[in-house]
């Protein structure tokens, strides 16, 4: 083999090796490609789920808003029953029957209205009203 054989076959050995090596990241460059895809799929997929969960923490807040609303009107219904209840509580307090006052109201009020329809009863009885 002259020279010029020999030095086109040592080319063609090292264009076949910078061939295999270029086809090496070539595969590597696809797979890599391929992970990026998948990642961006991910991705969009992640922020789907974002978008559900910024939508279900609105409505939680909505809700536990709702509920503190509710809890305030609650509190202040308690303590305008409260008030009532105390209200209610003073005013029985001064309705309960006083002993002495009883006796009082009966001998003073009754026991003469009593006493005034015998002495009417014996007079139309004796006088022969009837």
């Amino acid at each position: 083999m002259d020279n010029f054989e020999q030095s086109t076959i040592s080319r063609l050995s090292a264009l076949e090796e910078k061939a295999k090596h270029t086809d090496n990241k070539i595969n590597s460059l696809e797979e890599r490609t391929n992970v990026i895809g998948r990642i961006a799929t991910l991705v969009e997929q992640q922020v789907e789920i974002n978008k559900d969960s910024q939508a279900q923490s609105r409505e939680q807040f909505s809700t536990l808003n709702e509920m503190s609303n509710s809890l305030k009107n609650l509190s202040k219904s308690y303590e305008k029953l409260d008030n009532r209840v105390e209200i209610l509580e003073r005013s029985d307090s001064t309705r309960k029957i006083d002993p002495s006052q009883f006796t009082k109201d009966l001998v003073f009020k009754v026991l003469p209205s009593v006493i005034a329809t015998i002495i009417g009863a014996w007079l139309l009885i004796h006088f022969g009203l009837k």
